[in-house]
């Protein structure tokens, strides 16, 4: 059975750390990383946070294997809904060339910026979407 699940347990102490540190400033703050699991196994993952009314996307990842399934817009829609149930108008995020770019166009997400050639032969590209 295909789970959907937020806030993973196994967090890391920079994450946690940094998090605590911007509560200090912005006390409006949520983590919404997530997963979706199948048997206890992970497919694909998010890591995500709201700041007030800002809700930014670190990472999405997805099995290879599960690629082309659906399982990316599954993942960024239900973080995007979370955010915008917590008051989150606007989503950021930036992607490598190597990645998604494209993928995130096609989810409604407008590019604001790039770097040519910030690896190797590969832009790094800034997306942003109003909730």
């Amino acid at each position: 059975m295909i789970k959907l699940r937020f806030a993973p347990e196994d967090e890391v102490a920079p994450k946690l750390l940094l998090g605590e540190y911007n509560k200090k400033f912005v006390p409006d703050t949520e983590d919404l990383s997530c997963l979706i699991e199948e048997d206890g196994v992970c497919l694909g993952g998010v890591n995500a946070f709201r700041l007030e009314s800002l809700l930014m996307i670190d990472r999405l990842w997805v099995a290879e294997a599960q690629r082309g399934k659906g399982l990316g817009k599954k993942l960024l829609s239900a973080v995007e809904e979370r955010g915008r149930t917590q008051g989150a108008k606007r989503v950021e995020l930036n992607t490598f060339g190597f990645q998604a770019p494209g993928f995130y166009e096609k989810m409604g997400y407008r590019q604001f910026g790039v770097l040519d050639h910030t690896v190797g032969e590969w832009g790094h590209y800034f997306f942003v979407k109003e909730l």
